[in-house]
């Protein structure tokens, strides 16, 4: 009677270790398939997240190739929508994003021809981007309007002066500048290599911007001999 006790018992023991096994593997398999299921929905909502971020404004940093854009962004003197710039003849081009009512605009572009004197015509071309929209505060609260006045070139910078690089002016599509560009405050110098990517980049004004444009020119212009100070 014994043995046949002891063989219930140590059967009646197997079949309970076999169940907290198999359902010890279920809570196991359980858990696993529950991180399988969260890392899956973590996947998703990262590739969401930088599609959202690929597809909102992108900042123009040194490195980045912003232009041409995906959109039209500008518009030429005749009216013409255009995704990127223009084409030049020169090799060195500088985007300067001129904004309304921009007290530091008159200094950075007399940065910009005082950098670009000392150097022949057509060395240096200049993108002159204007923005046809500023903020006017009002009783009614904050809106956009074209600009009051038109943006001039300071004082005393006649186009046909020698001392003057070539300028080509844009205007920047509202709308659709914003969609494609994150530009929080201006002004913005760009200086954009051969192939469109900006090597060097300048937001405001700086006493020193001069100097180092004009640096900048120089390396990027080793066969060309400057001109002497003064002609």
């Amino acid at each position: 009677m014994r043995r046949i006790r002891q063989g219930v018992a140590t059967e009646a023991y197997w079949e309970s270790t076999v169940r907290e096994r198999n359902e010890a593997g279920a809570d196991a398999a359980a858990l696993e398939c529950h991180r399988i299921y969260e890392l899956k929905h973590l996947a998703a909502l990262i590739a969401v997240l930088l599609l959202a971020a690929g597809c909102g404004p992108k900042a123009i940093t040194v490195g980045s190739r912003p232009f041409p854009a995906a959109r039209p962004v500008f518009q030429d003197t005749s009216g013409k929508a255009l995704e990127a710039l223009p084409a030049a003849e020169e090799k060195i081009r500088v985007v300067f994003l001129e904004f309304p009512w921009c007290p530091a605009c008159a200094d950075v572009w007399r940065a910009v021809r005082t950098a670009a004197k000392p150097f022949p015509q057509g060395t240096v071309r200049v993108y002159r981007v204007l923005f046809d929209r500023e903020t006017m505060l009002s009783p009614a609260g904050r809106r956009e309007v074209s600009p009051m006045r038109p943006a001039p070139l300071p004082e005393g910078d006649d186009p046909e002066d020698p001392g003057v690089p070539k300028v080509t002016t844009l205007t920047a599509l509202p709308d659709a500048f914003r969609k494609e560009y994150r530009v929080s405050h201006g002004p913005v110098l760009l200086l954009l290599d051969a192939e469109g990517k900006v090597e060097k980049r300048w937001i405001g004004f700086s006493a020193g911007m001069s100097r180092e444009l004009s640096s900048e020119i120089r390396k990027r212009s080793p066969v060309l001999s400057p001109l002497p100070p003064g002609t």
